[in-house]
């Protein structure tokens, strides 16, 4: 399009780049405020960050380090809203990328138009509501790729700069964001157009910055016989799949998810018009179809030969600039706007109202709390005025499954550690001695709900005697019973729980 039309404003009263930040604003204040609102409780992945972020490793069983410490950096008191502004701030700065790598490749008019067709994907509306190791990347995959767009088309230290802080930091997310700079490698090393680069210093400061920022976590990993690593294949593993011939159909889900995923936002792109097939160089095409399709790609590729498994989730980060790069393949006329705004429209608000109704609904036919409605501030109040009460002494560590024990430590204002399972393996952050010392409460979830409290049992001696060996103080209790309710039907929550008392002091009787 010639340079005025690349440009025109869609809306009088606003240039194309501040309508797009209007945009960005109105979606990230929808996705703070909602959650914010109709939530009780923080999502599971959520907790398990600021569980890791209190700790501040270079890393943490599951993954590297970097969701636990922004997690940590954004929390304010039990307070959660500033945890939901968190995942929004992750997803509007990769949004903002995303528009500027269009403005770059088609300008502003048809940038600001990609941008609104991302809102028919869900990972960055209501699948990005929950913080956690995949939304942590956002920011740094989507301008990862503006990065190595501008690096592989003009050069530049600066770009290649960018390109190596960003992958740098995004594998301190997630081992998975590797799978973005491999993809460039593979193009570099292949078109003959991008070979010339090797002969310049831009590549090789990328692979430097790269490595400067990664050696921490990566000393650490081998101190610790890399348990990140060995969590990431143990995930993926899937030999029980390919035995009994399942992988094939585990494989083909995962395919068939993205492209329902990718689905609404190309019906948008389609609306806007006839589109034709751009004429640009051979390069550039392969560049365009590296970014859009090589990681994901790459990851079904090493799938098949693995015969892994593939989680639907793990794809979340790929298509985060996927809207303009269609748009540069194929650039539509852009005829009537109308349908275009309408159908965007009808996303959001399909997306919000899913939101909504599963959150505040769910549990009236389940018939059972979600997590995210589960009063884990009221469990606390009534586990931390027992433990002060038998021990005197302050909370510093709550062992047991992830959700409750993180949840109890988030919302108590002592801000304990989590003993993750009463295992030192998972808790790197935790030793023999520390537990020993500062005592522990130890909880197990019996339930959000869903059982009946004539079924219930009378203490946690049950659960405490696996546990008698390791820790021979361990004190079975009572089982705690919460009243709760959700739009206006009545819970029972119930949580075994048990005193393993600080040294040096012996617990009263619960009350």
């Amino acid at each position: 399009m010639p340079l005025s039309e690349r440009d025109r404003p869609l809306w009088g009263p606003l240039s194309n780049g501040q309508l797009a930040t209007v945009l960005l604003l109105v979606h990230g204040l929808l996705w703070t405020l909602m959650p914010a609102l109709l939530n009780h409780n923080l999502p599971l992945d959520v907790v398990e960050a600021l569980a890791w972020g209190r700790e501040w490793q270079w890393g943490y069983y599951k993954h590297p380090p970097l969701s636990g410490w922004a997690a940590d950096l954004m929390r304010f008191g039990p307070h959660d809203g500033s945890l939901y502004l968190l995942s929004q701030l992750m997803v509007s700065s990769a949004l903002w990328a995303n528009w500027l790598l269009g403005r770059e490749l088609l300008g502003s008019r048809l940038a600001t138009l990609g941008l609104m067709a991302m809102s028919g994907i869900h990972y960055v509306s209501y699948s990005g509501v929950e913080f956690n190791a995949n939304v942590v990347l956002f920011p740094l995959w989507a301008w990862g790729s503006l990065c190595g767009w501008h690096a592989l088309q003009r050069g530049g230290l600066a770009w290649w700069l960018g390109l190596g802080l960003c992958s740098g930091l995004g594998t301190l997310g997630k081992y998975a964001f590797m799978l973005l700079p491999a993809s460039l490698f593979v193009y570099a090393l292949i078109l003959p157009a991008a070979r010339r680069h090797w002969r310049t210093a831009g590549p090789w400061l990328a692979i430097a910055v790269f490595a400067a920022v990664v050696s921490p976590h990566v000393r650490w990993a081998m101190a610790l016989d890399w348990p990140t690593l060995h969590y990431a294949v143990g995930r993926g593993h899937s030999e029980e799949l390919a035995q009994s011939g399942q992988w094939a159909g585990e494989f083909a889900s995962f395919v068939f998810t993205q492209v329902l995923t990718l689905l609404p936002a190309w019906l948008l792109l389609r609306s806007l018009g006839p589109a034709q097939r751009s004429t640009r160089s051979h390069a550039q095409r392969w560049l365009l179809f590296t970014l859009a399709a090589g990681p994901l790609l790459l990851i079904m590729s090493a799938a098949t030969v693995a015969q892994a498994k593939l989680v639907h989730m793990w794809a979340s980060p790929f298509f985060l600039c996927i809207t303009p790069l269609y748009l540069a393949w194929r650039t539509p006329q852009v005829g009537e706007l109308r349908r275009f705004a309408m159908g965007c429209a009808a996303c959001v608000m399909l997306f919000a109202g899913l939101y909504a109704g599963i959150g505040m609904w769910a549990p009236q036919f389940k018939h059972k709390l979600d997590r995210t409605s589960y009063p884990g501030r009221e469990v606390m109040q009534a586990l931390s005025t027992q433990w002060h009460a038998q021990t005197g002494q302050p909370l510093r560590i709550v062992a047991g499954e992830e959700f409750l024990a993180g949840s109890i430590a988030h919302a108590s204002p002592e801000r304990p550690s989590v003993f993750y399972d009463a295992d030192f393996s998972e808790s790197l952050w935790l030793t023999p001695a520390q537990v020993d010392r500062d005592g522990a409460l130890f909880v197990w979830l019996m339930g959000r709900g869903e059982v009946s409290v004539a079924d219930l049992p009378a203490d946690s001696r049950e659960q405490v005697a696996p546990l008698l060996a390791r820790f021979p103080k361990l004190k079975a209790q009572p089982v705690l019973k919460v009243q709760t309710s959700w739009m206006g039907k009545p819970y029972t929550v119930a949580v075994a729980w048990a005193v393993l008392p600080p040294a040096g002091v012996t617990p009263g009787l619960a009350h």
